[in-house]
């Protein structure tokens, strides 16, 4: 699991700290909570809205690591 977990959030060298990806999987989840949360609140929810700022969390991550030096192109 360390290993695993060592090669999400660090650099191809598998030393480096890459801040990106960690920002990547905290607002994945964040999105995921506050849906979550408005669920069981009965709050009115907004499923378009919410794919919507995921996408472009999702769109702006890969736009970050694809244009740092260090991630190797696919």
């Amino acid at each position: 699991m360390k290993k695993f977990l060592k090669n999400i959030f660090t650099e191809p060298d598998n030393q480096t700290f890459c801040p990106i990806r960690l920002v990547a999987v905290i607002g994945v989840f964040e999105y995921f909570v506050l849906s979550t949360a408005h669920y069981i609140q009965h709050a009115v929810f907004m499923p378009q809205d919410f794919a919507l700022g995921l996408g472009a969390l999702i769109g702006g991550i890969g736009a970050a690591l694809g244009f740092k030096k260090d991630t190797p192109k696919i």
